[in-house]
């Protein structure tokens, strides 16, 4: 996984402040080394010139080797080659006149080489001093990159959080919008790739809404075009043979009556799928549920033949929309007025869910993958046999075609699971096994 790119900043930022702090701590390393060397070497240098005419007015040779300590870490000698300095370092001897350093275990020796009378005067300066001073500089700028590197990252974080804190804002508001299973919130994961998988996500759902739309639209005008031409047909064939006597009217009539809630079921159907919205998620008593929807489909099931069991558990309640599982129910219980009947349908109680049995013919098993598809049906009115049709059925009358479509959707938006297994049981009946999204 690439690095966040709230990181990937702090450690940009840290890094150049860091590399800034360091650069001015060499320089300054550096210079204080350049300081130090030309104080030393002006200081000897100095020093051996005031000397020499001192010692020059006592006389032009040397009868008495000159040593002495001139204060912290200075030092003098003068010899002659017949007077000789007893404590007079041998590595100084032999030193061109001039002035040079001198490497020690844990110091530096500067060294002013000059004549003076008949021999040569020896200024040395020793900077054991001055290398424990520089040790504690050296500690000091150390401790000042640590620290100014420590508030560079600090401020830092402080900096890239609130750069990056637009970018998270139109994550988090595009993952509302369009929420996921996937798990890319983790606030390590990188920013940048956060926006755009959500952004595709986002792109995927509009392209398919749009694809949704035109197929929607498509399907609608031919459900709402079929009924309505069946109503347009049979009152200009009523209106041209005014004759027609009461017997001849009825049957269609009914196919009239029966088109136009046709078209009012497709409508409230499509209404459905393009609204579904639940936001009234509560304690619900799914046995209670369950009597609302067999009472409400009582008059349709009766006239197809489908007797109601409600096998549920009494006592059986879930925290689920009550709204959205009467609407699951529903379409389910529809479907199998349409298709089932006449048989029996029996709910049951399953763990965190409930099942839909029913011992209709069943789904045969080149529709069964596809039962959840809208406006898909191999056992429309227009489909089947000549001599199983009814009476004065229209073509593509008998179902909206989008019910269990509408149930799919609902529970996908509830994280419920909706599966269809069939035949049950000797080659017949069907089971829908709904089980609530919190314990699917």
């Amino acid at each position: 996984m690439k690095k966040s790119l709230k990181r990937r900043i702090t450690l940009v930022l840290t890094g150049l402040v860091s590399l800034a702090v360091c650069v001015t701590a060499a320089l300054t390393y550096g210079v204080y080394l350049h300081v130090e060397k030309k104080m030393i070497r002006d200081l000897i240098d100095t020093e051996s010139k005031r000397l020499v005419p001192r010692v020059s007015r006592f006389g032009d040779k040397w009868t008495e080797a000159l040593e002495r300590d001139m204060g912290p870490s200075m030092y003098v000698w003068a010899e002659s080659a017949t007077v000789r300095a007893a404590s007079l370092p041998d590595e100084l001897r032999g030193l061109s006149i001039g002035l040079h350093e001198l490497p020690r275990d844990k110091s530096t020796w500067h060294v002013a080489v000059v004549e003076a009378r008949d021999g040569l005067l020896y200024v040395v300066y020793d900077t054991v001093v001055l290398e424990k001073q520089l040790h504690d500089f050296t500690r000091a700028l150390l401790a000042i990159v640590i620290g100014c590197s420590i508030v560079a990252m600090l401020l830092s974080s402080g900096v890239a959080r609130r750069l990056v804190m637009p970018l998270n804002a139109l994550t988090e508001r595009l993952t509302r919008w369009v929420p996921s299973s996937v798990a890319v919130d983790s606030p390590h994961a990188n920013e940048a790739d956060r926006l755009m998988e959500v952004f595709n996500r986002v792109q995927d759902q509009v392209d398919g809404a749009i694809a949704d739309q035109r197929e929607f639209s498509a399907n609608l005008h031919h459900e709402i075009r079929t009924a309505l031409t069946v109503i347009r047909s049979d009152a200009e064939l009523m209106l041209r043979y005014s004759t027609m006597g009461l017997e001849q009217r009825r049957p269609r009539l009914e196919r009239i009556v029966k088109s136009v809630h046709e078209i009012s079921q497709s409508l409230e159907s499509t209404f459905s799928l393009a609204h579904a919205r639940f936001d009234d998620k509560g304690c619900v008593d799914i046995h209670a549920c369950v009597e609302d929807i067999f009472e409400s489909q009582s008059v349709e099931a009766g006239k197809a033949g489908l007797e109601f069991v409600n096998a549920v558990q009494p006592g059986h309640e879930e925290t689920i929309s009550r709204h959205a599982l009467l609407t699951v129910m529903r379409n389910i219980v529809r479907n199998a007025v349409l298709h089932a009947a006449p048989a029996r349908l029996t709910v049951s109680s399953v763990a965190h869910g409930l099942q839909f049995t029913d011992s209709g013919p069943g789904i045969a098993p080149s529709e069964l993958p596809h039962v959840f598809d809208r406006y898909f049906s191999n056992r429309r009115v227009d489909q089947r046999p000549h001599e199983q049709r009814e009476p004065g059925a229209a073509a593509g009358m008998d179902q909206a075609g989008i019910g269990l479509a509408i149930a799919k959707r609902v529970c996908i938006m509830q994280s419920w699971t909706l599966d269809v297994v069939s035949p049950v049981g000797d080659g017949r009946g069907t089971c829908f096994t709904l089980v609530f999204g919190q314990h699917a």
